[in-house]
């Protein structure tokens, strides 16, 4: 399998710096040389790099600010192929970006604190500095400022801030009895990708292939789509799906007080995440309610369902109905098959957990999505 990201050699990247760690650099000189020309912004109404406190202009009239703060895990691209801090710094701007977008909210900016060994090598800092560049251009969420600091190990905090209409604030109350429960994005590609790499003599046909590449390497937040939703006045609630479809379901369920019902037939795979359940022996709707994948998953009034599908086609974005939102025992989330009601098994990626990815490492989680049935019986 190759990365379709790095494309420097370390060899060329230890010649071009000549081997330069950050020490030989120094704070001042990382900031002046290595992160202030990369996030300049010229002729814009902010004040950023450089100063105590990034400078903002007001939100509009009848708008209000957002906030948001996450640190970023190791990439799980950066496991199962080649390390590469460009992942970090796309992946820093991805996961506040995705709670801007579950809140409507358009971006205003981003701030980051790192922490770096002073050994680290300047061409690995460069490479975080230029997936962080990318990223935050490519979605519209300049970074205005943050701190840096020398520490045992790389790690790096965003905080996020934008702006919403009060009117459309999307929140993960107010689904309804009725609503149907909606998915913005593809499900299952991420895992179909991770495990591919981690099992070599697993394969696909070359037409899915830029889709998994793409699942897996260069994720993107959901930030056109919840702007558009929180639009149309039509959804209920909202949250993105940063620790999985099933997660979100069991968020929204439990948070509202009502139950969630999938129907199974609305479970339809993407061949390549068919192929790859078949080939490992995972059930591909186990795929498909895991995390990794970035969507929003919102409750929709029934009768806005057909201008947001129009709405969300017009965007290009796959848009899944897949259950509704009902009265019962309040925050259970089941599947339902031939008019039977099962309990969906908790495939989220949950912290404090025995199969959290940040304590006990990736094969853990695999292991449940091995193990583990999709349902529990009554």
């Amino acid at each position: 399998m190759h990365s379709c990201i790095n494309t420097h050699s370390d060899a060329e990247l230890g010649k071009s710096h000549m081997k330069k760690t950050l020490r030989d650099l120094g704070e001042r000189k990382i900031v002046d040389q290595l992160i202030a020309p990369r996030f300049s912004y010229p002729g814009q109404d902010l004040i950023g790099v450089g100063d105590d406190c990034a400078v903002i202009p007001a939100p509009p009239a009848g708008c209000s600010l957002v906030f948001t703060t996450d640190p970023c895990p190791t990439p799980v691209v950066c496991i199962v192929d080649k390390p590469d801090f460009y992942h970090y710094g796309r992946f820093t701007v991805l996961i506040n970006a995705s709670d801007l977008a579950a809140m409507g909210a358009t971006p205003i900016g981003l701030l980051v604190s790192t922490v770096m060994p002073e050994d680290m090598p300047t061409a690995e800092y460069e490479r975080f500095l230029d997936g962080l560049a990318e990223a935050s251009k490519e979605w519209g969420c300049p970074v205005l400022g943050g701190n840096i600091k020398d520490g045992p190990q790389f790690t790096a905090t965003g905080s996020a801030l934008g702006y919403v209409d009060r009117s459309t604030v999307m929140l993960r109350t107010g689904a309804q009895p009725g609503d149907r429960v909606c998915v913005i994005g593809d499900m299952g590609l991420f895992w179909s990708s991770a495990l591919l790499r981690m099992n070599p003599t697993a394969a696909v046909v070359d037409a899915h292939r830029e889709a998994l590449d793409r699942a897996l390497y260069r994720p993107v937040p959901r930030l056109r789509e919840g702007i558009a939703l929180a639009s149309t006045h039509g959804a209920t609630a909202c949250i993105d799906s940063s620790d999985g479809v099933i997660g979100c379901l069991r968020e929204l369920a439990i948070r509202n007080g009502l139950d969630i019902v999938v129907n199974n037939a609305s479970l339809i795979p993407h061949p390549a995440v068919a192929a790859v359940g078949d080939q490992l022996g995972i059930d591909y709707r186990k795929l498909m309610l895991s995390w990794g994948d970035w969507q929003l998953v919102c409750t929709v009034r029934p009768s806005a369902m057909k201008d947001t599908a129009d709405l969300m086609c017009g965007l290009a974005a796959t848009f899944t109905d897949i259950g509704e939102i009902r009265r019962g025992n309040g925050g259970i989330v089941y599947l339902e098959d031939s008019g039977q009601l099962r309990e969906i098994t908790n495939f989220a990626s949950e912290r404090f957990s025995e199969t959290s990815f940040f304590t006990h490492g990736l094969h853990a989680y695999v292991d449940l999505l091995r193990t583990e049935p999709l349902t529990r019986k009554p």
